[in-house]
């Protein structure tokens, strides 16, 4: 009988990640779609966004290609090619490692700062959203939870 109640727990088990699973995959479309709403009248992607928010954290700083490739949760992204894009807008500086000339690094640039600060400023309403949601506590308690699952 034990058998079958372990049986049992495991198909609860296996049906509660399922449904985790799912419920993760929704609430990541949800943000990847608010987030690209955001970003769209500014003219960049998520990603491209992503590499900018990287970029100012470590300003004035510079990283290498891979660097900022390594700082994307999506590891298999074109950071080349995102990062030439974000150079043609003017929101990158691109040069030439002192270290090894065969390599560039990358440098946010003031326009890349300016912006930032101008999405800031309508992130705070999408944030609302998930504020409108959650309670602090629970904001809180899913960030240990998802940081658990990296």
């Amino acid at each position: 009988m034990t058998n079958n109640n372990q049986f049992g727990n495991n198909d609860r088990v296996k049906s509660e990640i399922q449904e985790l699973r799912y419920n993760l995959l929704q609430s990541c479309s949800w943000l990847n779609n608010g987030t690209r709403q955001l970003l769209q009248p500014f003219g960049i992607t998520p990603k491209q966004h992503n590499i900018l928010k990287n970029l100012a954290h470590s300003s004035p700083e510079s990283a290498s290609i891979q660097e900022v490739r390594d700082s994307l949760a999506d590891k298999m992204s074109d950071a080349s090619r995102l990062i030439d894009r974000l150079v043609k807008k003017g929101y990158l500086d691109k040069f030439p490692s002192d270290y090894d000339r065969r390599s560039n690094r990358v440098r946010i640039s003031d326009a890349g700062l300016r912006l930032l600060k101008k999405i800031d400023m309508g992130k705070e309403q999408f944030d609302q959203l998930i504020n409108d949601r959650l309670s602090p506590n629970e904001i809180l308690q899913l960030n240990l939870l998802l940081s658990q699952l990296k």
